[in-house]
Protein backbone atom coordinates (compact mmCIF):
# COMPACT_ATOMS: atom_id res chain seq x y z
CA UNK A 1 0.00 0.00 0.00
CA UNK A 2 2.81 2.63 1.07
CA UNK A 3 4.69 1.47 -2.68
CA UNK A 4 1.43 2.79 -4.40
CA UNK A 5 1.23 5.76 -2.27
CA UNK A 6 4.51 6.63 -3.38
CA UNK A 7 4.45 5.95 -6.86
CA UNK A 8 0.90 8.03 -6.51
CA UNK A 9 2.34 10.88 -5.36
CA UNK A 10 6.07 10.93 -8.04
CA UNK A 11 3.52 10.77 -10.31
CA UNK A 12 1.16 14.07 -9.51
CA UNK A 13 5.16 15.54 -8.91
CA UNK A 14 5.94 15.15 -12.02
CA UNK A 15 2.32 16.26 -13.49
CA UNK A 16 2.74 19.19 -11.80
CA UNK A 17 6.49 20.27 -12.99
CA UNK A 18 5.47 19.53 -16.60
CA UNK A 19 2.39 21.48 -16.42
CA UNK A 20 4.59 24.37 -14.48
CA UNK A 21 7.24 24.41 -17.41
CA UNK A 22 4.86 24.45 -19.89
CA UNK A 23 4.20 27.02 -22.41
CA UNK A 24 2.52 30.39 -20.45
CA UNK A 25 -0.50 31.42 -20.90
CA UNK A 26 -1.67 34.81 -22.51
CA UNK A 27 -2.59 37.69 -19.81
CA UNK A 28 -6.42 37.89 -19.49
CA UNK A 29 -7.81 40.70 -21.10
CA UNK A 30 -8.50 43.62 -19.88
CA UNK A 31 -12.49 43.59 -18.96
CA UNK A 32 -13.46 47.11 -20.01
CA UNK A 33 -11.87 46.02 -23.90
CA UNK A 34 -12.73 42.28 -23.79
CA UNK A 35 -16.01 42.73 -26.13
CA UNK A 36 -14.84 45.66 -28.12
CA UNK A 37 -12.05 45.89 -30.50
CA UNK A 38 -10.47 49.33 -30.73
CA UNK A 39 -9.24 50.71 -34.09
CA UNK A 40 -6.22 52.79 -34.06
CA UNK A 41 -8.28 55.51 -35.27
CA UNK A 42 -11.40 56.20 -36.15
CA UNK A 43 -11.48 57.64 -38.91
CA UNK A 44 -10.99 55.76 -41.91
CA UNK A 45 -7.98 56.99 -44.66
CA UNK A 46 -9.07 59.60 -47.62
CA UNK A 47 -8.92 58.20 -50.88
CA UNK A 48 -6.81 61.87 -50.90
CA UNK A 49 -4.46 61.63 -48.48
CA UNK A 50 -2.61 58.73 -51.18
CA UNK A 51 -2.65 61.10 -53.82
CA UNK A 52 -1.04 63.61 -51.48
CA UNK A 53 -4.43 66.43 -52.29
CA UNK A 54 -5.15 66.23 -48.79
CA UNK A 55 -2.49 66.27 -45.72
CA UNK A 56 -4.00 64.89 -42.48
CA UNK A 57 -2.71 65.54 -38.39
CA UNK A 58 -4.76 62.84 -36.27
CA UNK A 59 -4.76 63.54 -32.13
CA UNK A 60 -6.73 62.47 -29.26
CA UNK A 61 -6.92 63.09 -25.58
CA UNK A 62 -8.68 61.95 -22.69
CA UNK A 63 -9.54 62.18 -19.06
CA UNK A 64 -10.05 65.99 -19.42
CA UNK A 65 -12.12 68.29 -16.86
CA UNK A 66 -14.20 69.35 -19.95
CA UNK A 67 -15.05 69.16 -23.45
CA UNK A 68 -12.80 72.14 -24.26
CA UNK A 69 -10.05 71.31 -22.41
CA UNK A 70 -10.42 67.51 -24.10
CA UNK A 71 -10.45 69.35 -27.59
CA UNK A 72 -7.72 71.85 -26.99
CA UNK A 73 -5.45 68.97 -25.93
CA UNK A 74 -6.86 67.17 -29.03
CA UNK A 75 -6.19 69.45 -31.74
CA UNK A 76 -2.55 70.14 -29.99
CA UNK A 77 -1.67 66.20 -30.42
CA UNK A 78 -3.33 66.23 -34.12
CA UNK A 79 -0.97 69.72 -35.14
CA UNK A 80 2.11 67.67 -33.76
CA UNK A 81 1.10 64.93 -36.24
CA UNK A 82 0.54 67.46 -39.07
CA UNK A 83 4.00 69.03 -38.16
CA UNK A 84 5.65 65.21 -38.96
CA UNK A 85 3.86 64.89 -42.07
CA UNK A 86 4.52 68.59 -42.92
CA UNK A 87 8.15 67.98 -42.93
CA UNK A 88 7.77 65.13 -45.08
CA UNK A 89 6.01 66.55 -47.89
CA UNK A 90 8.46 69.78 -47.58
CA UNK A 91 11.58 67.18 -48.23
CA UNK A 92 10.04 65.84 -51.41
CA UNK A 93 8.82 68.93 -52.53
CA UNK A 94 12.14 70.39 -51.95
CA UNK A 95 14.13 67.52 -53.59
CA UNK A 96 11.69 67.51 -56.72
CA UNK A 97 12.20 71.55 -56.94
CA UNK A 98 16.17 70.87 -57.01
CA UNK A 99 16.14 68.08 -59.35
CA UNK A 100 13.90 70.40 -61.62
CA UNK A 101 16.66 72.94 -61.00
CA UNK A 102 19.57 70.76 -61.88
CA UNK A 103 20.59 72.43 -65.50
CA UNK A 104 20.69 76.03 -63.43
CA UNK A 105 22.19 75.05 -60.29
CA UNK A 106 25.76 76.30 -59.65
CA UNK A 107 28.63 74.16 -59.87
CA UNK A 108 29.89 72.92 -56.80
CA UNK A 109 26.71 73.19 -54.65
CA UNK A 110 27.16 71.97 -51.70
CA UNK A 111 24.95 68.63 -50.69
CA UNK A 112 25.21 69.63 -46.95
CA UNK A 113 24.53 72.80 -47.37
CA UNK A 114 21.33 72.07 -49.65
CA UNK A 115 19.58 69.37 -47.37
CA UNK A 116 20.68 72.14 -44.28
CA UNK A 117 18.79 74.44 -45.88
CA UNK A 118 15.81 72.35 -46.48
CA UNK A 119 15.68 71.81 -42.40
CA UNK A 120 15.63 75.75 -41.71
CA UNK A 121 12.87 76.30 -43.99
CA UNK A 122 10.73 73.83 -42.74
CA UNK A 123 11.06 74.76 -39.24
CA UNK A 124 9.93 78.13 -40.21
CA UNK A 125 7.28 76.53 -42.28
CA UNK A 126 6.20 74.34 -39.11
CA UNK A 127 6.49 77.67 -36.55
CA UNK A 128 4.46 80.42 -38.83
CA UNK A 129 2.11 78.61 -40.54
CA UNK A 130 0.70 75.58 -38.83
CA UNK A 131 -1.74 77.83 -35.71
CA UNK A 132 -4.90 77.24 -37.18
CA UNK A 133 -8.00 78.17 -37.97
CA UNK A 134 -8.34 74.55 -39.09
CA UNK A 135 -10.90 72.69 -41.25
CA UNK A 136 -11.11 69.35 -39.03
CA UNK A 137 -13.29 66.51 -37.93
CA UNK A 138 -13.97 65.47 -34.51
CA UNK A 139 -15.38 62.30 -33.23
CA UNK A 140 -16.17 60.99 -29.24
CA UNK A 141 -15.01 57.43 -28.53
CA UNK A 142 -18.14 56.96 -25.80
CA UNK A 143 -16.74 53.81 -24.30
CA UNK A 144 -13.43 55.21 -23.48
CA UNK A 145 -13.92 59.35 -23.47
CA UNK A 146 -11.63 59.27 -25.82
CA UNK A 147 -11.86 62.83 -27.86
CA UNK A 148 -10.63 62.31 -31.61
CA UNK A 149 -9.51 65.02 -34.03
CA UNK A 150 -8.45 64.64 -37.61
CA UNK A 151 -7.28 68.29 -39.33
CA UNK A 152 -7.48 68.25 -42.96
CA UNK A 153 -5.13 70.34 -44.72
CA UNK A 154 -4.64 70.78 -48.77
CA UNK A 155 -1.41 69.47 -50.08
CA UNK A 156 -0.93 72.43 -52.30
CA UNK A 157 -1.01 74.86 -49.53
CA UNK A 158 1.72 73.44 -47.96
CA UNK A 159 3.91 73.39 -51.19
CA UNK A 160 2.85 76.73 -51.51
CA UNK A 161 4.41 77.79 -48.38
CA UNK A 162 7.76 76.22 -49.21
CA UNK A 163 7.99 77.83 -53.12
CA UNK A 164 6.92 80.96 -51.91
CA UNK A 165 9.90 81.07 -49.38
CA UNK A 166 12.00 79.42 -52.54
CA UNK A 167 11.04 82.82 -54.47
CA UNK A 168 13.71 84.94 -52.84
CA UNK A 169 16.79 85.96 -54.74
CA UNK A 170 18.89 86.23 -51.88
CA UNK A 171 18.36 82.37 -51.50
CA UNK A 172 18.21 81.47 -54.93
CA UNK A 173 21.56 83.11 -55.85
CA UNK A 174 22.92 80.31 -53.45
CA UNK A 175 22.22 77.50 -55.78
CA UNK A 176 21.19 79.28 -59.12
CA UNK A 177 23.35 80.51 -62.34
CA UNK A 178 23.33 84.13 -61.89
CA UNK A 179 21.75 84.49 -65.47
CA UNK A 180 19.18 81.93 -64.77
CA UNK A 181 17.86 83.61 -61.84
CA UNK A 182 15.52 85.25 -63.36
CA UNK A 183 13.44 82.51 -65.40
CA UNK A 184 13.33 80.37 -62.17
CA UNK A 185 11.38 83.26 -60.61
CA UNK A 186 9.42 83.37 -63.09
CA UNK A 187 9.06 79.76 -63.15
CA UNK A 188 8.25 79.38 -59.26
CA UNK A 189 5.21 82.37 -59.90
CA UNK A 190 4.06 80.45 -62.50
CA UNK A 191 3.58 77.46 -59.97
CA UNK A 192 2.49 79.56 -57.40
CA UNK A 193 -0.66 80.69 -59.17
CA UNK A 194 -1.16 76.82 -60.20
CA UNK A 195 -0.79 75.93 -56.61
CA UNK A 196 -3.33 78.71 -55.33
CA UNK A 197 -5.61 77.60 -57.89
CA UNK A 198 -5.47 73.84 -56.60
CA UNK A 199 -5.34 75.09 -53.35
CA UNK A 200 -8.84 76.54 -53.92
CA UNK A 201 -10.22 72.98 -55.24
CA UNK A 202 -8.67 71.00 -52.31
CA UNK A 203 -10.05 73.39 -49.88
CA UNK A 204 -13.68 73.13 -50.87
CA UNK A 205 -13.23 69.48 -51.16
CA UNK A 206 -12.14 69.30 -47.41
CA UNK A 207 -15.01 71.47 -47.00
CA UNK A 208 -16.96 69.01 -48.24
CA UNK A 209 -15.56 66.25 -46.98
CA UNK A 210 -16.05 67.18 -43.00
CA UNK A 211 -19.84 68.76 -43.79
CA UNK A 212 -20.81 64.90 -44.27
Amino acid sequence: MREILKITICMLCMIFVFTSCGPKQPPSVRKEVEKEYEEATPFVQLPEEVTGEIVTGIGFSEKRANLALAREAAITSAVADLARKVETKVEAVWKRTMADWSEYKKDGVDEAMSVEEMKNLTKVIIDTELHGPWLLQEKIHKPTGRYWVRILLSGSTIEKWLKQRLNNEALLKKYIIESQIKKVQEDLQKDLDALREKEKQETEKIKSIISK
